[in-house]
C-alpha cells in the first residue's frame, strides 16, 4: 500500500454518539452485514442491561428527535457502563444505570441510552459508511468524557481525565508538529473554536490566518488551495453562537439532523475538484460515545503508561473508551468495505506521520499507544483506485427535528458549556484587539449575552 496517493487530509470530529446509535442500524437492516452493529433478534441476552429488576434491551429509534437531557459519559458514570464482570472484563451492561444515577429518575423501557437510528434517520452518515469503509473497531482512547478524549486526539496525550471548567494543557498539540515539519494546515471553523480551551493555542487562533470560517472550505477545494490536513469543526452544542450559526455537532440532546446536513456540506466540498478527491482521505470520527450503548467491549489498554492523568480510585482507566462510528471516505478506500482493525484517535496521528514524517513516529506517547495495538488507519487504505467520479450523497431534504439553542440569558448547565464560554470571555478580555482583528463576532455574541444577563 502506497501512501504517496494521498496529498490531502481531511478531519471531521463530530460529538458524543456510539458505533451502535449511529451505525448498528448497518447490520440490522442488512445494509452492511460485515458490521459488527446490532442484529435482530433486540432482545438477546449479550444485549441485556438490567435496572431494579427491569430488563432493557437496544431499540431502533424510529424518529430523530431531540432527547429529553444529556446522556451522561464522565469517567464515573463510563465505569458504571462498562460494568466489569467477575473477570474484570466489560461487560457492557450498565449504561441503564448510569443514565438512572444521572437523572435521578427510573428510565422508560425504552430508555434513551440504548436508543440507535434506523437508517432513514442518518441518510448521510449511512450512505458514506456502506460507499466507502466503515471501522467498527474505532474506540475512543480514554473511558471518559469530550475534553481528555479529543485533548489525545489532538496532542497524542492528556494531561486530563474529565471535563470540567479548565484550561487544557496542549503539549504535542497537532498544530505545532504540523509547523515544525512544514506541512500546511487549516481549521475551517462552523462556530466557535473547540481549541479555544488551550490557552496556549489562542496565537493559532487569532494570528496564524489557518483559522478559516467553514464556508471557505468548498472554494478552498475547489481552487486546490486548501492546505494538506484540513480539521473540520462543526458548530458546538454547548458553544456560544455567533452569527447564525446553529449547533450540529451531534451532542445530545440534540437531533442529528443538522449534523447530517453539515457532513453532507463537507463531503460534497471534499468532492468538488475531481483532482484534489482523487488524492484525498476524509475521515469521520466522533470524540466519544457520548453515553450510548454499545455492544463491543473495549479492549484492556494501560492508559496511565501512556501518560494520561490518572482518575482517583477506584475509576482505573485501564482499558480504551467504548467504541466510536469511524468512517474513512477516499477513492482509496475499498468501497462498502468494513475495517475490524483497532483504531484510536492516535491511529490518525500515525497516519500523519507515515505520510509526511515516514519512519519518526508523531510522538513517543502516540508510539506507545502503537506498540499496546492500536493500528494506523492506513491499514485500510489500499493502491487501487475507486470511487472515480465520487457517489453523489442523497439529495432528499434532511428534516431537522431540534429545537435550538437555549436562552442566552441562563448561563451554561454543564462543564462544557461553562468551559467554551469562559474561554470565550477571557478571550474577548485578554485580546481585545486581536478579536476586533480577526473574531468581531464574539463581541457581538458578548454584547447579547450582557444585555440579557443584566439584572439577573
Amino acid at each position: 500500500m502506497s501512501l504517496q496517493n494521498i496529498k490531502t487530509v481531511i478531519l471531521l470530529m463530530f460529538e458524543n454518539r456510539s458505533f451502535d446509535n449511529m451505525l448498528g442500524h448497518l447490520s440490522f437492516e442488512n445494509l452492511q452485514p460485515d458490521a459488527d452493529g446490532i442484529l435482530p433478534p433486540l432482545d438477546q441476552d449479550k444485549y441485556t442491561n438490567l435496572y431494579q429488576g427491569g430488563t432493557y434491551y437496544p431499540f431502533q429509534r424510529p424518529e430523530d428527535q431531540q432527547l429529553q437531557s444529556d446522556v451522561p459519559h464522565e469517567y464515573n458514570f463510563v465505569a458504571t457502563q462498562l460494568a466489569p464482570g467477575a473477570d474484570g472484563q466489560p461487560t457492557m451492561s450498565g449504561f441503564v444505570e448510569a443514565y438512572a444515577d444521572f437523572t435521578g429518575a427510573n428510565p422508560n423501557i425504552q430508555a434513551d441510552p440504548m436508543c440507535f437510528f434506523e437508517s432513514k434517520e442518518v441518510t448521510i452518515t449511512s450512505f458514506l459508511a456502506q460507499k466507502y469503509c466503515t471501522c467498527d473497531r474505532w474506540f475512543c482512547p480514554l473511558p471518559t468524557s469530550t475534553q481528555p478524549n479529543r485533548t489525545v486526539a489532538f496532542c497524542g496525550e492528556s494531561a486530563i481525565f474529565e471535563t470540567k471548567t479548565q484550561a487544557i494543557p496542549d503539549k504535542g498539540n497537532i498544530f505545532d508538529w504540523l509547523d515544525t515539519n512544514g506541512i500546511s494546515w487549516g481549521v475551517y471553523h462552523d462556530g466557535f473554536p473547540f481549541f479555544a480551551l488551550y490557552p496556549g493555542l489562542w496565537d493559532k487562533i487569532l494570528l496564524s490566518g489557518k483559522f478559516h470560517n467553514y464556508e471557505n472550505l468548498g472554494t478552498d477545494l475547489k481552487n486546490n488551495t486548501a492546505p494538506q490536513v484540513i480539521i473540520v469543526e462543526p458548530s458546538y452544542q454547548d458553544a456560544p453562537h455567533i452569527g447564525p450559526d446553529h449547533p450540529n455537532d451531534n451532542h445530545p440532546p440534540l437531533a442529528v439532523g443538522w449534523g447530517e446536513d453539515f457532513l453532507r456540506r463537507t463531503y460534497q466540498a471534499a468532492t468538488m475538484n475531481p483532482d484534489v478527491w482523487a488524492q484525498t482521505l476524509m475521515v469521520v470520527y466522533y470524540d466519544e460515545h457520548g453515553g450510548f450503548y454499545d455492544h463491543v467491549p473495549p479492549p484492556d489498554f494501560n492508559n496511565v503508561a501512556a501518560g494520561n492523568a490518572a482518575p482517583p480510585a477506584p475509576y482505573a482507566f485501564n482499558t480504551l473508551g467504548p467504541r466510536i462510528p469511524g468512517i474513512l471516505i477516499s477513492p482509496w478506500v475499498a468501497p462498502g468495505t468494513v475495517s475490524h482493525d483497532v483504531y484510536d484517535h492516535t491511529s490518525v496521528l500515525q497516519l500523519l506521520a507515515e505520510l509526511f514524517t515516514p519512519g519518526t513516529p508523531y510522538s513517543n506517547a502516540v508510539a506507545n499507544r502503537t506498540a499496546q495495538g492500536i493500528a494506523s488507519i492506513s491499514s485500510a487504505l489500499t493502491d487501487t483506485a475507486s470511487s472515480i467520479p465520487p457517489p453523489p450523497p442523497p439529495s432528499d431534504p434532511i428534516f431537522a427535528k431540534t429545537l435550538l439553542g437555549d436562552s442566552i440569558a441562563s448561563p451554561p448547565d454543564n462543564d462544557m458549556g461553562r468551559s467554551l464560554e469562559a474561554a470565550a470571555l477571557n478571550m474577548i478580555a485578554q485580546r481585545p484587539d486581536d478579536i476586533d482583528a480577526n473574531f468581531p463576532l464574539l463581541n457581538n455574541w458578548k454584547a447579547a449575552v450582557d444585555q440579557a444577563r443584566q439584572g439577573s
